[in-house]
């Protein structure tokens, strides 16, 4: 009988093992799709925006999706990070200033809003 217990324990361990490695590779393949879905877009984008108010853009995209842009107006800039939603810019974050992006890198155009302010913005990846 003890022979018995013994087999159905290391036979519930085994199972419990390959359950265990079951899982962490599907974390793997999970992580591993998320960092892809963004890195067509990953990498630097420079171009201008225009409008009610006129300057330069930076922005650089994240493997993992996350994107940091800076404008620079006359001789201030500022930085602020948001992210994509498939290639559109997520635009509940905003710059401190209230400036912030709607379009998507798809197309690298799109509009731009701040406080009342609105225009144009276009870029290209470097």
């Amino acid at each position: 009988m003890n022979r018995n217990i013994i087999k159905a324990t290391l036979i519930f361990a085994v199972l419990i093992g390959l359950q265990s490695c079951d899982g962490v590779v599907d974390r793997i393949y999970e992580n591993s799709t998320e960092q892809n879905s963004f890195s067509q877009y990953q990498g630097k984008y420079t171009g201008t925006y225009i409008g009610d108010n006129n300057g330069s853009l930076v922005i650089i995209v994240s493997e993992k999706g996350s994107v940091e842009i800076t404008r620079t107006s006359l001789n201030s800039s500022e930085t602020y990070t948001t992210g994509l939603v498939n290639a559109a810019f997520n635009t509940i974050n905003k710059a401190p200033s209230g400036f912030y992006l709607i379009g998507s890198l798809n197309s690298q155009v799109g509009t731009w809003e701040m406080n009342g302010l609105k225009g144009n913005w276009t870029v290209k990846k470097n």
